[in-house]
């Protein structure tokens, strides 16, 4: 199903943070990343964008669904011993970097994801779940759409500090 993504960046006084870059990537709706997926063609679900002059970000993309972390090595070893899941809830990645603010690289998990409270990486804070608000066909801020869609309304908020640009560990 499709989301729309409504992002401002902000900084710890409230004022909008123009040009931020902010960088995103998710999982498919099947809980899969374009990398470990051949049916995905290369850089698949991620993207690349500025913040314009009011701090706001805009995108459409699919709505991403958990999905489980490897069991097959130590890690899984080390989850059966402890009785645990692997899953990690639904959500979206991003780094964002502004000129003279501290790079922020999170998470947003979906509010109504299974395993919120359970993650297997222990990653959820309630500050990083957003609200995906679901709309029927022709209906909500978007319905000329025509088809049901969610959104998500999200604001990041910048620390002042130095910007550096993480090297990705997968190109």
């Amino acid at each position: 199903m499709l989301l729309y993504v409504n992002l401002r960046v902000l900084n710890t006084r409230n004022e909008v943070v123009p040009n931020a870059m902010v960088e995103v990537w998710q999982a498919s709706p099947v809980g899969m990343y374009e990398n470990q997926d051949p049916q995905q063609p290369e850089m698949n679900l991620r993207g690349h964008f500025f913040a314009d002059e009011n701090g706001r970000v805009s995108f459409k993309t699919v709505r991403p669904a958990g999905y489980p972390v490897p069991t097959d090595g130590p890690v899984g070893t080390l989850l059966r011993k402890q009785a645990r899941h692997p899953y990690r809830p639904a959500h979206l990645h991003f780094i964002v970097v502004a000129e003279g603010y501290s790079t922020l690289i999170s998470q947003v998990f979906s509010d109504d994801a299974e395993y919120l409270d359970s993650d297997v990486v222990f990653g959820v804070t309630r500050d990083l779940v957003g609200s995906f608000e679901s709309h029927a066909a022709s209906t909500g801020p978007l319905a000329e759409t025509g088809e049901p869609y969610y959104t998500l309304d999200y604001s990041f908020v910048l620390s002042e500090g130095e910007s550096t640009r993480p090297t990705p560990p997968i190109k």
